[in-house]
C-alpha cells in the first residue's frame, strides 16, 4: 500500500523557535497572523507528562531581548499539576528553572490534570484540562542499509506501528543512541610524574577502563506523522534517522532507543504550527513581534504573556542493536572521530626556563602514553623523549564517552 498522510521534523526545544519565529497564532486549528504586541518578556513553559512511572520534569523559562536565543530560566516558581481536580501533585526545582514532580508517577487513562504555575514575582498561570489519549505500541524498529537521495550509502532506522482501535492518529517520534567507542591508540600503561626536579617519569597500569567506552546522543528534532489521512491507524516504515556509513558512531556496536509519543489532536497542532512558525527564516526580518498559543493562560489580566503546552502524551519506546558488520564489510570501517597518526615524542629534560614538555603534557592531561620510544640498540633518539605520546582522545575513549557498561547494552 503507498504511504502517505503527513510527516515533517520539529525542533525539540520550545524557547528556539518561539525566538526565531515571533508570531502569535489566535487558536491551533486558525490561520496565524503577525502580532503588534511586545515579546520582551513572555514565560515559555515545556511539560510534558506520560504514562511512564517515572520523574516527571517540567521547565520555565523566559525571553529575553527581543530576536534573542538564549532562554532566561525561570526560577523560584510554584509548580502543581492536579489530578481530578482534587489530588496535588507538587513538582519542585531541581535546577534553574527545571522543576521535576516530588514523587514518580505515571499518568493515567482515567485522570485528568491540569499545570498551575505562580512565579515568584506573584503572575499565575493555569493550563486546560488534559486527559491521556490512546495508547499505541511500537511493533517493531528496523534498520536497513539504503542509498539516499543524495547519493550517500548508510543505514536508515525504521519504525512501525498500529492501533487496531484506530483512536491513536497523532503521533510524535525522538530517539536517543548510543555507541561503542574504542580508542585507537590504548595502551595499558599511564605515564605519571616522578619528580619535576630533576625531571623523572615512569609507567604504571592504567586505574580506570579507557579502551571501551559509550557515546550517548538524543535527538535534536522530533518527527511528527499523522494517520487521519490513512485507511488504518497504521504507521508503516516511518524514517526516524539516517547514519552514513561513514559516521563513527556505526564503526563498531550501535543502539537506538525509539520513543513514540501519542498526542491529542490538539497537542498535534500546537507542534504542527512551531514546525511551521520555526520553519519562517524570513520572519527574522519582521519588525512585529508576538508568540505561539498554546494551552497555558494567565489568570490575571496583569500577568505577562505566557506561551507552550501542558501535553500529557501516552508513550512507546522500542530498542534495537547492530554492529558495523551486520551490513557492510569490515573494509571501510568508519574512521575514528578524529585522526590519530600524529605521534608525538616530547622531551622529559627541562628546558632553561626548567620547564620539561613530557612533564607538562602529562600534568595537563594533554597527551597519552602509546609505547616507549626506543630506536636502533633499544635507545631513545637524540633529542626525543622517552615515551611515544599521541592526543589524549586517541588513547583515552573517557574524552568523548562513558567508561560504564549502560545497564541495558547487549553485545
Amino acid at each position: 500500500m503507498k504511504k502517505s498522510g503527513y510527516m515533517f521534523r520539529i525542533k525539540k526545544k520550545i524557547f528556539f523557535a518561539i525566538a526565531l519565529s515571533l508570531i502569535v497564532i489566535s487558536g491551533c486549528v486558525e490561520p496565524f497572523e503577525i502580532s503588534p504586541q511586545t515579546f520582551d518578556d513572555v514565560l515559555i513553559v515545556e511539560a510534558t507528562l506520560t504514562n511512564e512511572e517515572k520523574t516527571q520534569v517540567i521547565s520555565l523559562s523566559r525571553t529575553g531581548i527581543l530576536g534573542s536565543t538564549e532562554p532566561i530560566w525561570e526560577e523560584g516558581a510554584e509548580v502543581i499539576v492536579t489530578q481530578d481536580s482534587n489530588n496535588t501533585l507538587r513538582f519542585l526545582e531541581t535546577q534553574p528553572g527545571i522543576y521535576e514532580s516530588e514523587f514518580e508517577f505515571a499518568a493515567l487513562p482515567t485522570s485528568s490534570y491540569q499545570l498551575s504555575i505562580t512565579t515568584r514575582d506573584g503572575d499565575s498561570y493555569t493550563s486546560n484540562q488534559e486527559n491521556l489519549p490512546s495508547s499505541a505500541v511500537i511493533d517493531d524498529v528496523i534498520a536497513r542499509k539504503i542509498t539516499n537521495d543524495d547519493g550517500i550509502e548508510g543505514i536508515e532506522i525504521f519504525v512501525n506501528s498500529f492501533d487496531a482501535t484506530g483512536q491513536s492518529k497523532f503521533y510524535r517520534y525522538s530517539y536517543e543512541e548510543t555507541y561503542k567507542i574504542i580508542a585507537p591508540q590504548w595502551n595499558q600503561f599511564e605515564a605519571f610524574v616522578v619528580s619535576e626536579n630533576p625531571p623523572s617519569v615512569d609507567i604504571r597500569l592504567r586505574p580506570q577502563e579507557e579502551l571501551i567506552c559509550y557515546g550517548n546522543n538524543a535527538s535534536s528534532t522530533s518527527i511528527l506523522f499523522s494517520t487521519t489521512t490513512l485507511n488504518e491507524d497504521r504507521v508503516s516504515e516511518l524514517p526516524i534517522r539516517f547514519i552514513e556509513k561513514s559516521d563513527f558512531i556505526i564503526a563498531h556496536r550501535y543502539s537506538i532507543l525509539v520513543k513514540q509519543i501519542v498526542q491529542t489532536e490538539q497537542a498535534f497542532q500546537f507542534y504542527e504550527k512551531l514546525r511551521e512558525l520555526s520553519s519562517q527564516g524570513n520572519l527574522l526580518s519582521q519588525s512585529q513581534p508576538g508568540f505561539l498559543i498554546g494551552n497555558v493562560f494567565p489568570d490575571q489580566e496583569t500577568s505577562k504573556s505566557v506561551t507552550g503546552y501542558f501535553d500529557v502524551s501516552s508513550v512507546s519506546t522500542k530498542r534495537l542493536f547492530f554492529n558495523f558488520e551486520d551490513f557492510f564489510d569490515d573494509i571501510g570501517t568508519p574512521a575514528y572521530i578524529v585522526g590519530c597518526e600524529q605521534i608525538l615524542t616530547p622531551t622529559l629534560d627541562a628546558d632553561r626556563f626548567g620547564n620539561s614538555a613530557l612533564i607538562q603534557a602529562i600534568q595537563n592531561n594533554s597527551l597519552e602514553f602509546f609505547n616507549d620510544n626506543v630506536g636502533m640498540g633499544g635507545v631513545t633518539p637524540q633529542g626525543e623523549g622517552p615515551f611515544q605520546m599521541v592526543p589524549r582522545i586517541c588513547g583515552d575513549c573517557t574524552v568523548i564517552g562513558s567508561n560504564e557498561v549502560p545497564e541495558f547494552w547487549i553485545e
